[in-house]
């Protein structure tokens, strides 16, 4: 039989196929564009040479190709070529190509030890996708010194430079200078304030009286400024009248004041007569003509009113009658209070006077001396402590070994004489708290030979080494003492255990060593490093140094 299908299973069918080639083509498409673009974004790293010498510098280049709308990061931080050391990073360089854009960025980099080198992968972000160049190799090598065709020099002598002038000195004047001034103006200040303060305290007849005299001595009628000077004859009346009176008169106008004063009249509180109360209504009327009404009075007139009103004030504190007992007690408490007040207010001012006097005179002094100077001294810091006492100068060994110390130096008794040493002379100086150290010695020789400095010098770092010192860093140099008598210096730190503490602490030392045939002189020297008293301390003590003039080895038998 033939066979029949159905068109809907046919259709199913087709279907089914045509899904299958389509998520193939897209799956073989899509490989296709991952690769591509793996190969659009794989930066490479390039280096201008493979050797190079210790100090010269190598370039390497990074570039990438990326679409227009692409973002890069290139590597930024000087860790990211270690072990190389980044000397300096050029900006990006861009070159479009075919609808690509190549980007370009070249760094320079260095090392300062011989060696081979591995440069490690260099990470570049491509739309904060991670993409990494290849490792490269580098070697530094060596660079060959020649001292048989390069001839040696002695190290060159010191050179005395002028000292550059820093002007602490006028830093630390000036601010005592603004300090002073500061005071000064605070105490005038404060005496403008108490003068206008007793001015303020005095009964409000003296005060009256006396703003009337001032106000005659004043320039309001020179200069023909009649309003400003009628306004204060009268505010000087009626803030009298206010405080004596106990009358509204500021604030009330000249109808008001008049009327107020004539009830005070007639109930028998004040005993002025008619005539002054009209008398002084006049006054005040003029002085509302020319303050309101622009009038131009007289100056004679003026000045004769300002008379009356002085009159006038008088009358009315003789017509003033006298308080009774309950008065005089309510005026004896507010009086009583008043002082009290006062008294307090003076103490508080001088309580703040003194302080400010006292922070500026602790300001001075610490501008003037250096905080850490103060502060050294207020914990009795003990190499500040030694360099500040009486020092003692004083010989050591025979021959003499002259030198100055902040205290004497004991004799060491056990000492026991090493292979080719006829006598040995130790003198020593341990502060309890060990933070200094000095050692003299003198020693004889059995031979007459000149001693081996170099000799010296190891021995007396393995003596550091057996006293615990450990990571012993070495310098040398020649060293001349006072009479001329020349020596090697040998200087440095070390890491020690101080006063048996696990802990190591840095500490600065000096090894100098002298001598001639037969004989050798040394001196050492300890103290903790970045101790600045005690670096003041040890230069003191080498500039000290001095020696006695050494016997010939037969007078030393």
């Amino acid at each position: 039989m033939t066979p029949s299908f159905n068109n809907n299973t046919l259709s199913a069918k087709t279907k089914s196929i045509v899904k299958t080639l389509l998520l193939g083509l897209l799956f073989c498409c899509g490989t296709a564009f991952a690769q591509q673009q793996k190969e659009l974004f794989n930066p490479i790293a390039v280096i201008d040479s493979t050797e190079i010498k210790i100090g010269e510098q190598i370039e390497l280049s990074i570039a990438i190709s990326i679409g227009p709308t692409d973002l890069v990061d290139f590597p930024t931080e000087a860790q990211s070529f270690a072990p190389l050391e980044l000397v300096s990073a050029s900006k990006v360089d861009s070159l479009e190509y075919q609808g690509k854009l190549q980007l370009l960025k070249k760094y320079a980099l260095t090392q300062f030890d011989s060696g081979s080198y591995t440069l490690p992968k260099q990470l570049v972000l491509v739309n904060n996708q991670a993409y990494f160049t290849a490792p490269l190799d580098l070697k530094v090598l060596d660079v060959p010194v020649d001292t048989l065709k390069q001839n040696l020099y002695d190290i060159k002598p010191l050179t005395s430079v002028e000292k550059i002038a820093t002007y602490e000195w006028l830093w630390q004047w000036l601010f005592i200078l603004l300090s002073l001034g500061t005071l000064i103006f605070a105490y005038l200040r404060r005496l403008k304030k108490k003068r206008a303060t007793a001015e303020q305290e005095l009964p409000p007849y003296d005060k009256a009286l006396l703003a009337l005299d001032q106000l005659e001595n004043s320039q309001y009628l020179i200069k023909e400024e009649y309003k400003a000077y009628y306004s204060e004859l009268t505010n000087i009346v009626r803030g009298y009248l206010e405080e004596e009176v106990h009358v509204a008169a500021l604030e009330s106008t000249t109808d008001q004041l008049i009327e107020r004063l004539e009830l005070l009249r007639d109930s028998g509180a004040l005993t002025l007569e008619s005539e002054t109360i009209t008398q002084f209504k006049q006054i005040l009327q003029t002085a509302d003509l020319v303050k309101f009404a622009k009038s131009t009075p007289e100056i004679w007139a003026a000045e004769q009113d300002r008379s009356k009103l002085k009159q006038i004030v008088v009358k009315t504190k003789e017509s003033i009658a006298p308080p009774t007992e309950e008065e005089l007690a309510e005026i004896a408490a507010s009086e009583w209070a008043k002082k009290a007040n006062e008294i307090n207010r003076s103490r508080k001012r001088k309580i703040v006077l003194a302080t400010a006097i006292f922070l500026s005179l602790c300001f001075a002094t610490v501008a003037y001396l250096g905080p850490q100077n103060i502060w050294d001294t207020l914990l009795r810091n003990p190499t500040k402590i030694l360099l500040e006492k009486d020092w003692i100068k004083s010989e050591y060994g025979v021959p003499a070994i002259v030198i100055e110390t902040p205290e004497a130096l004991e004799r060491s008794l056990d000492i026991e004489l090493n292979t080719g040493e006829k006598s040995v002379q130790r003198f020593y100086y341990k502060h309890p708290k060990g933070v200094l150290f000095v050692t003299i010695e003198t020693k004889t020789l059995v031979s007459e030979q000149e001693p081996d400095f170099n000799a010296l010098t190891e021995q007396g770092l393995k003596n550091l080494e057996s006293l615990g010192a450990k990571n012993i860093i070495t310098k040398q140099e020649n060293f001349e003492a006072q009479e001329g008598v020349k020596g090697i210096k040998t200087f440095g730190t070390a890491d020690f255990a101080l006063n048996g503490d696990s802990s190591l602490t840095k500490e600065d030392y000096i090894l100098l060593y002298f001598g001639g045939k037969g004989f050798v002189q040394s001196i050492g020297m300890r103290w903790i490093d970045k101790d600045e008293y005690a670096e003041q301390i040890s230069q003191r003590i080498m500039e000290s140094i001095a020696f006695e003039k050494m016997p010939s080895p037969q007078n030393l038998k």
